[in-house]
């Protein structure tokens, strides 16, 4: 691996603590970590040999995760459809998801969570970036989507029937290498009515097969109440899109110390795209409905002082690769300030992964993820996508 040491000077810095901005910051990086930082006037600096960046005007901020993600998925309006269809081609399904990590670093994502591929070859996926074999964020993936009957109505999902054929799968994905265990925790009767699909006893074995192995477990929770308060009870760490909140479990999660990774971008964008699409009334009245309730969930969990990292479920849906800021401007709106969503998407994200002390802050002794911005996130977090440089563990990607 070939690094660059690098002195970047006179640089605001948001260092994704939680304190404010500090001007004129010096921030110098040797093999890929932070080594040093300092603010005022350099006069003498010990390394000459570094390369030097101006960092006049700019801000410093961390890299960008995004806790939600299926690179396996191109996203787009036949997305999912069009990876359901290819799904067994693994050889196709890869190269997409080569191509989406890239889309996604690009757009200035120095770390993801992958929750849900076929075949699980976002692990393999995961490996082959760690290794340096191609380009693309730092992945935590969780290999297969693993459901009880009437989460997900897709073939590539991996679907039991027992409490003993789903621990026999999560065992298989923490085999196969998965930094994660993802499953589905709520469904859909065929009569319309929502339940929770695992039950309480099923959730605790998933989650203690998770937490002995050093994992999280993430929960998928888009219909009803019941399942997602079974998942919180049961000790999940996160609970994926939430749409049906109450403030019994908000408070619930709060206690437990729960993360809520909201996904506002999937009504957001169908909503978007509703015109171009030319969508049937009932689809835009599902994405409306979607819209408030999950507004009213995530502003219930705000309330409340849940934990809140951001994903946005690309590939998963309609949304893109690289289209994080997009989620952070929609947390915004619904009542975070432009702090809060910076540190959904840096510090709380890390925490949320389980690698805070590698990423997600701009500290000494930290990789070197870093966002030069040409403008201040914090008047208005959309200047994150005005990025004028970008390193990940000190190399420089644009």
């Amino acid at each position: 691996e070939v690094y660059m040491n690098f002195l970047i000077r006179n640089v605001k810095l948001i260092d994704g603590t939680g304190t404010e901005s500090v001007p004129r910051v010096n921030v110098a990086v040797q093999e890929g970590v932070i080594s040093w930082i300092d603010q005022g006037p350099i006069r003498h600096f010990e390394y000459p040999h570094y390369e030097d960046i101006n960092g006049e005007d700019l801000t410093l901020v961390p890299g960008l995760f995004d806790c939600h993600e299926h690179f396996a998925g191109d996203g787009g309006q036949f997305g999912v459809s069009i990876m359901a269809d290819e799904s067994d081609d693994i050889a196709l399904i890869f190269s997409r998801a080569v191509s989406n990590a890239r889309r996604a670093l690009i757009g200035g994502q120095t770390s993801a969570r992958d929750v849900g591929s076929p075949h699980g070859i976002s692990i393999k996926l995961a490996k082959a970036i760690a290794a340096g074999a191609i380009e693309g964020p730092r992945i935590t993936a969780s290999g297969e989507w693993l459901q009880m009957p009437t989460t997900w109505g897709y073939s590539f999902v991996k679907t039991v029937n027992s409490k003993e054929a789903m621990e026999a799968a999560v065992k298989d994905q923490i085999s196969e290498g998965a930094g994660l265990i993802k499953v589905g925790a709520t469904g859909t009767k065929s009569d319309g009515t929502s339940y929770s699909t695992l039950g309480l006893d099923i959730c605790r074995l998933v989650v203690d097969l998770a937490h002995n192995s050093g994992l999280k477990a993430a929960a998928h929770c888009t219909d009803g109440i019941e399942g997602t308060w079974d998942a919180v009870n049961a000790g999940f760490d996160s609970i994926e899109h939430a749409v049906h909140i109450d403030d019994r479990t908000a408070s619930l999660m709060k206690n437990k110390g729960t993360y809520i990774v909201p996904t506002l971008s999937t009504w957001d964008y169908r909503i978007q795209a509703a015109n171009r699409w030319k969508s049937p009334r009932n689809e835009r009245d599902a994405a409306e409905e979607r819209k408030w309730t999950s507004i009213a969930s995530t502003k219930r969990c705000i309330k409340a002082g849940v934990k809140i990292a951001a994903g946005t479920d690309a590939g998963g849906s309609p949304v893109r690769h690289g289209s994080i800021v997009r989620e952070l401007e929609l947390l915004v709106e619904v009542g975070l300030t432009p702090m809060e969503a910076l540190q959904a998407s840096t510090k709380t994200a890390a925490e949320l992964v389980g690698n805070q002390n590698l990423v997600g802050t701009v500290e000494v002794g930290k990789q070197a993820d870093l966002l030069l911005l040409d403008g201040d996130p914090l008047e208005d977090i959309a200047s994150l996508r005005n990025i004028w440089a970008m390193f990940l563990g000190g190399r420089r990607i644009r």
